[in-house]
């Protein structure tokens, strides 16, 4: 029963704080992972609510932000933070369901990427497709670190550091990641298409 009220704890808190802007959570997913990771069950509810319970915090935050959309609009306006936005309806373009996916792994983004969804009216079904992929990888890796943490010692307060120290690496890989996905995509779009050279010898493009 106690592992019942645990799990659901969890969920309502990666639930909740998902479907607000800029709250992390996969440090509570690893630490929870962390306690449960000599029970490969309890580590596999861990993961499922996380991954459930994340998606669905992100969709309502989309739903959020198309409610409020004329009122945000007019906010960002007026913010520092409308420039990130605007990078985000880029990526968008560029390939929305890769942009939600690693919105999901990189923290910060998300919130921003859902903002330039919720903004550009882009369909439901899309988005909750895209972000199941998302919000299951970023479950898998937050998991991951917290059994990692949790073998790693037997005692629950240190188990649970290491497994927050762990999911602080992997965000910082995320990141580390984009930027260089970024900034490849940015030095090919500088230097644009190359030129196609012919191979054929000068004579064989005149008429005989």
């Amino acid at each position: 029963m106690t592992d019942f009220w645990h799990q659901l704890l969890l969920g309502l808190v990666v639930l909740v704080a998902s479907a607000l802007p800029f709250v992390p959570t996969g440090e509570i997913v690893s630490g929870a992972a962390a306690l449960a990771a000599d029970s490969a069950p309890s580590a596999l509810a861990v993961f499922l609510l996380a991954w459930i319970c994340s998606c669905a915090g992100d969709t309502l935050l989309l739903v959020e932000v198309r409610l409020l959309a004329r009122p945000l609009q007019g906010w960002l306006d007026r913010r520092s933070s409308h420039p990130k936005v605007l990078q985000a309806q880029e990526r968008l373009e560029r390939d929305a369901f890769v942009a939600v996916v690693t919105a999901r792994l990189v923290p910060g983004m998300r919130a921003f990427v859902i903002l330039a969804l919720g903004l550009s009216g882009t369909p439901l079904r899309r988005f909750v497709v895209a972000d199941l992929v998302g919000c299951g990888l970023w479950a898998g890796a937050y998991t991951a670190a917290g059994a990692v943490g949790g073998r790693l010692t037997t005692h629950p307060v240190v188990a649970v550091a290491v497994a927050i120290l762990l999911a602080l690496l992997v965000s910082a890989l995320g990141g580390l990641l984009v930027r260089r996905r970024r900034t490849r995509i940015r030095l090919t779009e500088q230097r644009g298409p190359e030129p196609v050279s012919s191979s054929q010898p000068e004579h064989c493009c005149r008429s005989i």
